[in-house]
Parts: C-alpha cells; sequence; structure tokens
C-alpha cells in the first residue's frame, strides 16, 4: 500500500512539474509541492519569493537538483539545518552571468563588445564571450558595440537562461548609411553616399600597420596612393596633398604629420570614425578640389570608464575617457616621440629615407670626413587632444574640442679646428580649439553651430658662424591664423527626404617671410607675403534616402571672396540606385574651388625639408583652384563576392609652377598651368570565411599637365602621375592572432629628360634639360606583412592586451621614389647632377598595447 502511495505522489509530482515546463509556475507553489513530494519544510520570509515564478526540468528526481535549480533560477540561497528543515534567503550579492554576443545578421562574433553595469564591465573576446561576476539581482546590465544598438537587460532576466546568447543589430543610423560593412576589412565601410568610413578602434588588421594609422589606412583605397611613401603625401585621384581638407573634430588642420610626414598625428585609440570622401563631398565641404579626411572622435557622453597606454618603436602615448555623471565626459589623449630616449631600428629606417639629400645626410658625410663633430641631432614630437562633451538633456549636445601637434628638431655640426658651427632649427606646430552645439528641436528639424580657431606655425633658422660671428643666415617663417563660424539647419521631409540650409563664414590670415643673407659673399635676399580673406558661403543641400535602394544628394556652395573680389558657385551631385539584388549604379559631378594652397620656396634648399609655404590665391602668381570632376560607377555584392568599380575625369585650372617647382626657361618666374586627370579603380574582394578574406585592387591613371612656357607648351605627364597600380592582400584571423599580407606593385614616377652634352675642347661639358617628365623610374614594387596577438590578463576579462610585429619592404627592395635634378657643382661641366629619393628599406615595428 505503501509503494502504491508513492507512486502516486511521484505521479503526480512529475505532473506537476511537465506542467511547469510548459509554463512559468509561481515559486510558492513549486516549494508547497516539494514539501508534499519530500516530506521537507521550507523557511523563509514571502516578501523574497514575491512574484516570483520559475520554470523547472523535470528530467530530474532528486531533491539536491530541484534545489540546484531554484537557485540558479531565483538567484534565491536555500540552506539545509537538518534533514527536516530548510531556509530560504536572498542572495543579491554575488550573481554570475556569461555567454556570447554576435552580430545579428552575420551571427559573427564580437570582439571587444562591451558588458557592464554601472559599477563594473569586461569585455568580450574573439569568440564573443563575456563573464560579468559580483552582480546584484536588481542591475541593469547593457550590451553595447560600436555602430550597434544597445540592448539592456535586468539580472533577474539574465538569470533565467542557461546559455546566454546576445544578438546586436546595427543602429538604424547606421543601417541608412552603411552600403558595405566590411570594404577592406573589419572596421572599414563603405557608406551609401560613396564615402569610406573608416572606425579605427574595430578595424582589422592591413599588411605594414600594426595600428590602425588613420592616414597610412586610408592610402590602402583604391584610387588613394602616396607616391613618396609619407603618411600625409596623400594623393586623391590626382590631386596633390595640399588640395585635400583634413578636419578634426571639425577644425580645419594645416599640419597633419610627425617626422615631416613620415607618422600620422592622431592618435587612432581616441577616434570614433573617419570620413573619406574622393569625391561628390557634402556641400558643407568647402576650400578643397581633391579629397575630404573628417576626423571625429567621442559624440557622446560615455558610459563607464576607460583608459589604455601603449607603445611602439617610434612613440608611447596614453588616453583616458572618463564619465563624470550621466551628462559629462572628458576624453583626452597624450603621445610623444621616443627617438630622443630609446633608439630603435624603426627610428633609424624613417631617419634614412626622411633625411636623405638633406643639410643631415651632408652633416653626417661631413662627420665621416672628421672635418665636422655632430654636437647636437635632436628631434621630437608631441601631440594631445582633449574633448569635454555635455548633455543636458537628450535634445542638446554640447562639446569642447582641443588639439595640438608639435615637431621640434635641432641640428648641429662643430669644427673645432676651423672654428666655424653650421646650425639648423626646425619648429612645426598646429593648435587648434573648437566648440559645438547640437540642437534636436523636433522630430523633424535639427540645427549645428560650431566655431574653431586654428594656428599654424612653421619656423626654421639656419646659420653658420666663423669665430663666433654669423656669417650666412637662413630664416623662414609661415603663419596661420583661422577662424571659422558655421551654423547648419536641417529639415526632414516625409519619411526620405531631408533639406539642409547653412551659412559659413571663414577668417584666414596667412603669411610668410623669407630672408636670406651671407656677409662672406655679400648677398642679402628677402620675400614675404601677407593675405587676409573673410570668405561668406552660403549652401544648400537636398537629400534623398530610401534605405540601400535610393540616395541621391544635391548641394551648391554660393561663397564671396573680398580678396579678389569674386563671387564663386561650387555645385555637387551624387546618386546610387540599386538596380538588382546586390548591385547598384552611382554617377556624380562637382565643381569646386579652393583659395589656399602650399607653393616651393628656394630659400632653404640646402637645408631640404619642409621647402613650401601656405599661401592665399591672390589672383596673380597664385590664383584661385578649380576643380570640375565626373565620376561613374557600380558596386556589386552578394554571397561572399564584393566588386567595386569606379572611372572619372578630372579637369584642374590654376595650377601655378609655384606650386609644381618647374624651373624657369625663359627667364619668367611663374608659370601657369592645367591639368587634366582620366582614371579608373577596382576592388575585388573574396570571403573565404569569417575569418579569411583576399584583396585585390588596380588602379589606372593618366594624368598630363599643360604650363605655358614650359615644354615649348606641350602637354606633359604630372610630377607625381602613377599610370597602373596594383596591391593584392591576404588576411587571416586565427583566434587571437591576426594575419594580414599585401604587395603593391605600381609604375614608376615621371622624370625629366637630360640630354648630355659632348665635352669641348677645354672638356667642358654643357647638358641640355630635354622633354619635361618625359622618362619613368623603374616600377616600384613592395611587400608588407603584420601579426598582430590579442588577449586577457585575467578571467574577469577587465585588461586586455595586444602584442604585434610589422614589417615594411619585406625583401628590402631599393625603389627610387623620385628623381630631381640642380645644377652641377662641377668646374668643368655646366649641367645638372641626379637626386634621387629613395624608399624605405625593410623596417620592422613592434607594438604593446594595454587597454584597461
Amino acid at each position: 500500500m505503501i509503494r502504491v502511495r508513492l507512486s502516486l505522489i511521484f505521479i503526480v509530482f512529475y505532473t506537476f512539474l511537465f506542467a511547469q515546463k510548459e509554463k512559468q509556475v509561481p515559486l510558492l507553489e513549486v516549494l508547497n509541492t516539494i514539501e508534499k513530494t519530500y516530506n521537507i519544510k521550507f523557511s523563509f520570509s514571502e516578501d523574497i519569493i514575491k512574484n516570483k515564478s520559475i520554470k523547472v526540468d523535470n528530467r530530474d528526481s532528486l531533491l539536491a537538483v530541484l534545489i540546484q535549480q531554484i537557485e540558479k533560477k531565483t538567484g534565491l540561497k536555500i540552506k539545509k539545518i537538518n534533514d527536516r528543515y530548510y531556509t530560504i534567503a536572498s542572495n543579491t550579492d554575488n550573481i554570475k552571468i556569461s555567454g556570447y554576443i554576435f552580430d545579428g545578421n552575420s551571427k559573427i562574433p564580437l570582439l571587444d563588445a562591451a558588458v557592464f553595469t554601472k559599477e563594473k564591465g569586461v569585455g568580450t573576446d574573439e569568440k564573443g564571450y563575456f563573464e560579468l561576476k559580483g552582480l546584484h539581482e536588481k542591475d541593469t546590465v547593457t550590451f553595447s558595440f560600436v555602430g550597434y544598438e544597445n540592448i539592456e537587460k535586468t539580472v533577474t532576466e539574465l538569470k533565467k537562461e542557461n546559455n546566454i546568447k546576445v544578438y546586436l543589430k546595427e543602429s538604424s543610423q547606421t543601417l541608412n548609411e552603411i552600403i558595405i560593412s566590411s570594404y577592406l576589412t573589419t572596421g572599414i565601410a563603405k557608406n551609401t553616399d560613396g564615402s569610406i568610413l573608416l572606425t579605427p578602434r574595430k578595424q582589422g588588421i592591413l599588411p605594414g600597420l600594426t595600428e590602425a594609422d588613420v592616414l597610412l589606412s586610408t592610402q590602402q583605397l583604391p584610387g588613394i596612393q602616396s607616391p613618396i611613401e609619407s603618411a600625409s603625401g596623400i594623393h586623391i585621384r590626382g590631386g596633390t596633398p595640399d588640395q585635400n581638407l583634413i578636419l578634426f573634430d571639425g577644425i580645419k588642420l594645416y599640419n597633419t604629420s610627425h617626422f615631416f610626414g613620415s607618422i600620422s598625428a592622431f592618435n587612432p585609440y581616441v577616434v570614433d570614425n573617419v570620413f573619406v570622401y574622393k569625391n561628390a563631398s557634402n556641400a558643407k565641404y568647402g576650400n578643397h578640389i581633391a579629397g575630404v579626411i573628417d576626423i571625429k572622435t567621442m559624440n557622446k557622453v560615455p558610459e563607464k570608464f576607460s583608459a589604455g597606454a601603449g607603445f611602439n618603436f617610434t612613440s608611447a602615448d596614453v588616453n583616458t575617457t572618463i564619465p563624470l555623471g550621466d551628462k559629462l565626459g572628458v576624453q583626452f589623449s597624450f603621445r610623444r616621440s621616443i627617438a630622443d630616449v630609446f633608439n630603435t631600428p624603426t627610428f633609424d629606417k624613417l631617419s634614412q629615407k626622411v633625411f636623405q639629400n638633406t643639410i643631415i645626410s651632408d652633416g653626417s658625410r661631413m662627420v665621416e670626413e672628421r672635418s665636422f663633430i655632430e654636437d647636437k641631432n635632436e628631434f621630437s614630437f608631441i601631440d594631445f587632444n582633449t574633448k569635454v562633451v555635455y548633455q543636458p538633456n537628450e535634445n542638446n549636445t554640447f562639446s569642447f574640442q582641443q588639439i595640438s601637434i608639435k615637431n621640434d628638431l635641432s641640428y648641429i655640426l662643430d669644427n673645432k679646428n676651423e672654428r666655424e658651427v653650421r646650425s639648423d632649427f626646425i619648429d612645426i606646430e598646429n593648435d587648434g580649439y573648437g566648440f559645438t552645439w547640437k540642437k534636436k528641436w523636433s522630430e523633424t528639424v535639427e540645427s549645428m553651430f560650431q566655431i574653431y580657431y586654428s594656428k599654424y606655425k612653421l619656423f626654421y633658422d639656419g646659420n653658420k658662424t666663423q669665430d663666433d660671428s654669423v656669417f650666412d643666415f637662413t630664416l623662414k617663417k609661415n603663419d596661420i591664423e583661422e577662424v571659422d563660424f558655421y551654423t547648419q539647419v536641417s529639415k526632414k521631409i516625409g519619411d526620405f527626404s531631408t533639406i539642409k540650409l547653412g551659412y559659413q563664414f571663414t577668417h584666414s590670415d596667412i603669411t610668410y617671410s623669407l630672408q636670406q643673407e651671407n656677409t662672406a659673399v655679400p648677398t642679402s635676399v628677402q620675400d614675404s607675403d601677407d593675405n587676409i580673406n573673410n570668405q561668406q558661403t552660403v549652401l544648400l543641400e537636398y537629400i534623398l534616402k530610401k534605405g540601400k535602394r535610393i540616395n541621391i544628394s544635391a548641394g551648391l556652395r554660393a561663397s564671396y571672396m573680398p580678396l579678389l573680389n569674386e563671387t564663386f558657385f561650387e555645385p555637387r551631385i551624387y546618386g546610387r540606385v540599386q538596380v538588382d539584388s546586390g548591385l547598384w549604379l552611382n554617377a556624380s559631378a562637382e565643381l569646386k574651388k579652393q583659395y589656399t594652397s602650399r607653393i616651393n620656396e628656394f630659400f632653404t634648399t640646402e637645408f631640404g625639408l619642409e621647402n613650401q609655404l601656405w599661401t592665399i590665391s591672390n589672383g596673380r602668381e597664385v590664383p584661385l583652384l578649380e576643380s570640375q570632376q565626373f565620376t561613374a560607377g557600380l558596386l556589386f555584392n552578394k554571397g561572399s563576392w564584393l566588386i567595386d568599380f569606379e572611372a572619372y575625369y578630372k579637369n584642374i585650372n590654376g595650377i601655378t609652377s609655384l606650386v609644381t617647382g618647374f624651373n624657369n626657361e625663359e627667364g619668367e618666374t611663374v608659370f601657369n598651368g592645367k591639368a587634366q586627370v582620366l582614371g579608373a579603380e577596382i576592388l575585388v574582394k573574396k570571403e573565404w570565411s569569417p575569418y579569411t578574406n583576399t584583396l585585390l585592387t588596380y588602379t589606372f591613371g593618366d594624368n598630363k599637365s599643360t604650363f605655358s612656357g614650359v615644354n615649348e607648351g606641350s602637354t606633359f605627364d604630372g610630377a607625381f602621375s602613377i599610370s597602373n597600380a596594383i596591391y593584392v592582400a591576404q588576411q587571416v584571423t586565427l583566434g587571437k592572432w591576426n594575419f594580414s599580407l599585401g604587395w603593391n606593385i605600381r609604375a614608376g614616377l615621371p622624370f625629366d629628360e637630360i640630354i648630355a652634352g659632348d665635352p669641348d675642347e677645354q672638356q667642358f661639358v654643357i647638358d641640355e634639360l630635354g622633354k619635361r617628365n618625359g622618362k619613368f623610374l623603374p616600377v616600384y614594387h613592395r611587400l608588407d606583412t603584420s601579426v598582430t596577438y590579442d588577449f586577457f590578463w585575467d578571467k574577469k576579462q577587465n585588461i586586455k592586451s595586444k602584442i604585434g610585429i610589422s614589417f615594411i619592404n619585406l625583401y628590402d627592395r631599393r625603389n627610387i621614389l623620385r628623381r630631381t635634378f640642380e645644377k652641377s657643382r662641377s668646374t668643368f661641366m655646366d649641367g645638372y647632377d641626379t637626386v634621387d629619393t629613395f624608399s624605405l628599406g625593410f623596417t620592422p615595428n613592434v607594438v604593446f598595447r594595454v587597454q584597461f
């Protein structure tokens, strides 16, 4: 009889458990059933089980297992007093959750996604896995990743899940803007308006880079090149570096690099987004005729504290992001060169390239010949930036931003025997300060107000002394002070259209002065220029956007330039239409003007560094630059294949020989000219798996220049014309390891043809200058590779680190980057000496970082 009763009890209990599996059952009912089934008693306060419901798995009838399930799913602590009595109490002080975070679309694990509460947080590993301990039952956990919508869940909700899996979706704004989420690699996307979006902190590894260097990363995009291997020497579709507009949090910068162009001046660990436009940029961007690089740091109050520090073989840096409550946040970074503290192979290789054909390399030769000793050779750079964001409510955002970029070089040679000293000092600085206010007036109306101040300074002092008396000196100064005020109002019209109206006032004061004097051979030469431009611009833009299917933008800038007493208009239009599944067509047309540019000066030719000066168009020697560009292309993205093709035609007017540095053949000082660029670029990418892809790009360019008085008026190849370029890259991710390998091959640059003369009776040789850029350097090619390893210091994943190594020019190819000629100093020759500029040799670099 007893067995029958027990059997009936277990049947009833299993039936009850089965019913629980179908739906949530109040915890009190579950406890009452267990008490009756196992003849035990629970002691508890009704408050701790009030409103609690659970599901109990009926696959196990052991009391201990059932108690364990209740503890796990409720967060309560059940303690056994004796065989009959148990107590139930709250256990809200040490709850642990764990699980995985994935991309909601591709289902790929998200590395470095954030999981946090107000008090603590962790990041995910390469598998998307996280563990967060010491939680309270009432805590709210936020799952976050840059460019994705946050998900918030309470600890109570999460405890009910045995295996937590979180799928994050790209934010609606991101989805509307991005058409290709992984362009070259992760963290590099293509937007619907044709721009390229770089997100350095999400960016995958690129060949030759251990870190997501902002400027060097852009050079791996098709159509963007650096013919002389310079970080800041960015040539976009036949344009020159000074024809680009580079902004940092809305502040225009005139110096964007360290070590004379070798290293980007932007710390990638505080940069959120970089927008790169090769054509048809938004109407808000003015004063450029080539491309736009718009760099953005944090734009909202941070949700948690973070900090990082690291070094490579050129510099060391620190950065931090601090929330000061819910409405105020601060971000700061500082970076400094280490060359004056540690001698590294990377800096040695960079020095060899930078200082070739300069006074520094000549000084090294004189030291070897023991005529001089090197008394001082010091170079250093620093950059630091600050961002303060204040959000009093969801409709207003105020921000203050600051950036400083500084470079210093001191070089002194001393000849003790002759009592002669040669010294060179150069200082290059760019400081910027800005304020921005963004206001949301309603669901359809928004406004933006921005003002910035940018100050650029270049100062060079070179002199030679004999017996403590200066007999030869050169001074060069180039100063810029610019204040820009910009305001814009945007209005949404219906579901798909937006119209923007803006006003911009720019005050630019640019001066330069050159002075050279030699008392030994009495000569004194001076040159200076000081121009101020107060330009006013009204702009209008209309945008039609229907998701990824249709994107059309048409803009117009109308500007008045009082310096030239001229009004000019800059229309631009861009369109992209989806014609089939995974297939889009696009086209654009634009007319742009630019009133600032860099000109060559020949006072400091012997020094050999920074021989260009910023100036304002005056309508005579330096006319207003004008560019017309037409582009057409197609984009195909289906399955694992991506193909992006664009062809373009560009016509540039207003170029002068002061910009290109042509020698005077007929005694005049300046030649005016124009350029025509016809080009095409294609990118093909194949994703073999979520962790492996292959990339191929090909760029064709035909850049022709025409100048009156140069090359007898005939057309010739532009000085930086690259007719063909191929780039192949392979990227692989294996767990915490990241690998990349890239090979670049391109045509050599053109150079002038020199016709060698025959010696006369006195063995005197006269060379002649032949066709301008009539010959080409040998083919350029280079193999680069990078490897990085990511790891955490502890199981809590509070501290993340990265180590990496890169090799530039893996097989040490000696490429000639450029060939120029200078007048021969030989007694028996009236001609030219060849001056070759060579590429970087085999160059290693190492990185180590810690992120909190």
